[in-house]
């Protein structure tokens, strides 16, 4: 600090003027290797995202179709590519700090922003937009009357119905659509429901292979279906193929030489008809999506605003799926022109044989027997609950009348088949299932 003292003036009243000396520290000079090891760690960052985005990102596969083994594979590295995308965004941030002139702030905030947000939608984005409900603990049922309510379709919402042991629990379309897998309920802890709405399909397993429990989450779809994953193994698990990846990657095997977890009988109601059919039983709802359970905006504005934005996406991309000739995402490889692609069919797939029957078909019918599998079933439609069904014949001869719980007029009662597919979309069926047969009537 310089003082100077004016001369002239007496000491008491001198002016005294202070000058600061400031030294500027000069940034340390950028090594010549500096600026190719930024660039590097960038590209090897864009690489491994661009896989995680690719592979695992709902939206990316509106625009490009990931190759399953890619897919598959890009999960189960996915720490390592989560480590490759980040780690190195961390290398630029470390040489940014050091070595100022290394690049610009605003070029790695860019960067590093652009980075976040694909990285967000690939490896978090789908484990909090897709909150399972497989435990008791998690999941919400409520009462038919309460149930009626709180749906917004009201007595006329569509429900998938799982039948155990003479109890029955309702899924309406609209709770399962963003869970994806809903606990049981009443019918027990071994029994969970999985559903797609790209495929408009609920298939309810015990989730349970190799005597070992699976804890089912969702994780993406492919080719209009949903895949799910085991928290357990963290190995893969197709909706239509009911059984964990890696079994189906031996060489040799097929669905019906592996092991699949065990299914239940599921069918089709109104909210309206379940409660005719099943008087007192549950409905399960969604908690995070249903006015009146949901958090309020100001419990939490962010999560508000997020869960309403994915019900938004979920809901419009299903209104497209039902009402456009093109499925939601065009991943599927094989077509079958003997229906509309949006047909709803109904599906007897038994030790390797495949039945799909239209609604019109069985409307007309009333009844069919038929022989699938090396199995006798009965296929009925039963107008008084808008409803089809499918059984097996034990009794040895054709079946003339039954009624909608399975019961003949001796009062014998069929047992449901276990693995029919209740209102499934045509063009997604056989592009799994390419062989199944239609209308078979004999």
């Amino acid at each position: 600090m310089l003082v100077h003292l004016r001369r002239g003036v007496a000491p008491a009243c001198r002016r005294i003027s202070i000058r600061f000396a400031t030294t500027t520290q000069a940034a340390p000079a950028t090594p010549s290797w500096a600026k190719p090891l930024l660039w590097a760690g960038v590209a090897t960052s864009q690489v491994s995202l661009f896989y995680l985005f690719r592979d695992l990102a709902d939206l990316s596969q509106w625009v490009m179709e990931p190759p399953r083994a890619s897919t598959i594979s890009t999960w189960r590295s996915q720490n390592l590519y989560s480590a490759l995308t980040l780690a190195p965004m961390g290398l630029c941030a470390t040489l940014k700090v050091f070595y100022p002139h290394v690049c610009s702030w605003r070029m790695l905030l860019a960067i590093g922003g652009w980075t976040g947000l694909l990285y967000f939608s690939s490896a978090i984005n789908p484990h909090i937009m897709m909150r399972a409900r497989n435990q008791a603990k998690d999941a919400v049922f409520l009462s038919q009357d309460e149930a009626k309510k709180l749906l917004p379709g009201g007595l006329e919402e569509p429900c998938i119905i799982i039948e155990r042991d003479g109890k029955a629990v309702a899924y309406p379309d609209t709770q399962v659509l963003r869970p994806h897998v809903a606990s049981g309920g009443d019918l027990g802890d071994d029994v969970v429901l999985t559903y797609c709405g790209l495929s408009n399909l609920g298939i309810a397993y015990t989730p349970e292979l190799g005597g070992k429990r699976l804890d089912l989450h969702p994780m993406t779809q492919l080719e209009n279906n949903l895949v799910m994953y085991d928290k357990n193994s963290m190995e893969p698990v197709q909706q239509l193929w009911g059984t964990t990846e890696n079994r189906m990657e031996c060489k040799y095997c097929g669905l019906d030489k592996v092991e699949r977890m065990k299914e239940w009988p599921t069918y089709r109601l109104t909210l309206k008809d379940f409660c005719n059919a099943w008087p007192g039983s549950k409905v399960f709802v969604n908690d995070y999506s249903t006015k009146g359970l949901k958090p309020n905006f100001s419990d939490n504005p962010v999560l508000y605003l997020y869960d309403l934005l994915m019900d938004t996406i979920f809901s419009q991309s299903i209104v497209y799926q039902k009402t456009n000739e093109k499925p939601v995402f065009p991943t599927l490889k094989n077509f079958d022109s003997r229906l509309p692609s949006k047909e709803l069919v109904y599906v007897v797939p038994l030790q390797g044989d495949a039945v799909a029957y239209s609604s019109a078909f069985l409307q007309e019918k009333k009844i069919v027997n038929v022989q699938i599998g090396g199995s006798k079933i009965v296929v009925a439609y039963f107008p008084e609950f808008c409803a089809i069904g499918a059984f097996y014949n034990t009794t040895g001869r054709p079946v003339k009348t039954l009624d909608f719980y399975g019961r003949m007029s001796d009062g014998k009662t069929l047992p449901r088949v276990e693995t029919f597919k209740a209102g499934v979309f045509w063009c997604v069926w056989m592009n799994w299932f390419p062989l199944t047969d239609l209308n078979r009537s004999s």
